[in-house]
C-alpha cells in the first residue's frame, strides 16, 4: 500500500528532531492556514495534509510504525503515493483506476485493496476540493468512473462508496440515481450469485424429467 510522505509534507528530513517538525510545521500550518488564502480549496487541502502529517510525527509512537512501513515501502521500491489537488487532477486519477480494473482478471480482483483505494480517492479533503469548486459535471464524472471502477466489488464493498459517492454528489439528483441504481443492480447480482446452482440444478433436473417422458412415450 503506498504511504504520504509525511517528511515531505513537513519539509523536513526523516532524522528531524521533534523540536524541528514542530517548527515546521507551525510555519507552514500559518502559511496555508485557510482563514490566510480566501478560503482557497487548494490550501485547504494542503493544510489537512499538515495537519495529518503532524498528528502521525509528533506522537513518538506513531512516528515509529510510519517509519517502519516507509522503510519498508522503499526496500520494495514502492512510490509515495501523491496528493491531488484540483477535480481535474482527481478525475485524471479515478479514470487511471477505471482502466487499471477494467484490465484486470475478476477473479484475481484484491477487494480490500480496490475498496480501499476507491475510499482514498473519496477522502474528506478530495471531497471538499469538488464540492468547492462546485464543477457539476466533474463532479459526475468522478462518480460514473469510480462506480465503474467499483464494478467487481461485493455490495458490502461498494455500499461504503456508495455513501461517499452520495456526499459528494450532495442534491445533484441524476448522480444520487446513478448511485442508487449501480447498488441496485450489485445487489440483484449478488442475488443471482447466490441462487444461480438451484436454479442451474432445477433447470438440469426438469430436462432430465422431460428425457425421460420423452423416451417413455415411445
Amino acid at each position: 500500500m503506498q504511504l504520504k510522505d509525511y517528511y515531505k509534507i513537513l519539509e523536513v528530513a526523516p532524522v528531524a528532531t521533534q523540536e524541528e517538525i514542530k517548527r515546521s510545521f507551525r510555519k507552514l500550518a500559518l502559511k496555508y492556514h485557510p482563514d490566510k488564502n480566501g478560503d482557497s480549496p487548494v490550501s485547504e487541502a494542503v493544510f489537512k495534509e499538515i495537519q495529518e502529517a503532524w498528528e502521525v510525527l509528533s506522537d513518538p509512537k506513531q512516528r515509529e510504525a510510519y517509519n517502519y512501513k516507509r522503510w519498508f515501502n522503499r526496500s520494495i521500491g514502492e512510490r509515495f503515493t501523491q496528493r491531488p489537488l484540483t477535480p481535474a487532477a482527481i478525475l485524471d486519477e479515478c479514470q487511471r483506476l477505471k482502466n487499471y480494473v477494467v484490465t484486470m482478471n475478476i477473479f484475481q480482483v484484491d477487494y480490500d485493496a480496490l475498496s480501499f483505494h476507491i475510499r482514498q480517492l473519496l477522502s474528506d479533503a478530495n471531497i471538499g476540493i469538488l464540492q468547492q469548486f462546485n464543477d457539476v459535471q466533474t463532479n459526475r464524472a468522478v462518480s460514473r468512473t469510480l462506480l465503474k471502477a467499483a464494478t467487481p466489488l461485493p455490495l458490502s464493498y461498494l455500499q461504503p462508496i456508495a455513501l461517499l459517492l452520495a456526499k459528494l454528489a450532495g442534491p445533484d439528483e441524476l448522480s444520487l440515481r446513478a448511485i442508487d441504481e449501480a447498488v441496485q443492480q450489485r445487489k440483484r447480482r449478488d442475488l443471482w450469485d447466490k441462487y444461480k446452482w438451484v436454479v442451474v440444478v432445477v433447470i438440469t433436473a426438469f430436462i432430465c424429467w422431460m428425457m425421460y417422458k420423452v423416451g417413455n412415450s415411445y
